[in-house]
């Protein structure tokens, strides 16, 4: 089992980047359990407490700056994903953020934003959509040592991403 320890960063679905703040023990339904406290970089929540048992499940370290650059290279294909069916959309969110598929992640937001900018977009999307991005470019934010919004807006955009 991976171990964390307090001040290093880690990725933690739907937030992103955070911190690890504290490691401390709760008291649930009689039972004291370990926890990690973390606190996302990007995300507007707060605190994130995740079971230092269940940790593999919900937390990952961050990838390396070679990792990334892969992603960079990915040319999505001319023909966008576009699935109707909230369902199979919702299973295949999961699946990507789950499998960690930054391809099928960024083809999603490429969907989303499409439907965006013609208003079909419906709020669990939009929200599934800023937690997406917030996921993928928050990471990158902090590895390549870029600016967030800066990440954010050269993606709205579909500019090259530089970071010095």
């Amino acid at each position: 089992m991976k171990t964390y320890h307090i001040g290093e960063k880690v990725v933690h679905c739907p937030e992103g980047v955070c911190e690890v703040e504290d490691i401390c023990q709760i008291e649930m339904n009689k039972m004291k359990k370990y926890y990690y406290r973390l606190k996302p970089i990007q995300s507007n929540v707060k605190v994130v407490y995740i079971p230092i048992d269940k940790v593999e499940m919900h937390v990952r370290p961050l990838k390396t700056k070679q990792e990334l650059e892969k992603i960079f290279c990915i040319e999505p294909e001319e023909q966008l994903i576009c699935y109707r069916n909230p369902q199979k959309r919702m299973d295949i969110q999961n699946q990507a953020v789950r499998e960690d598929d930054a391809v099928m992640l960024i083809q999603l937001i490429k969907m989303y934003r499409r439907k965006r900018q013609k208003n079909h977009i419906s709020l669990g999307d939009a929200r599934w959509l800023k937690e997406a991005e917030c996921y993928l470019f928050s990471e990158m934010s902090e590895v390549l040592e870029c600016d967030y919004n800066f990440l954010l807006q050269c993606a709205q955009y579909n500019q090259k991403i530089e970071c010095a």
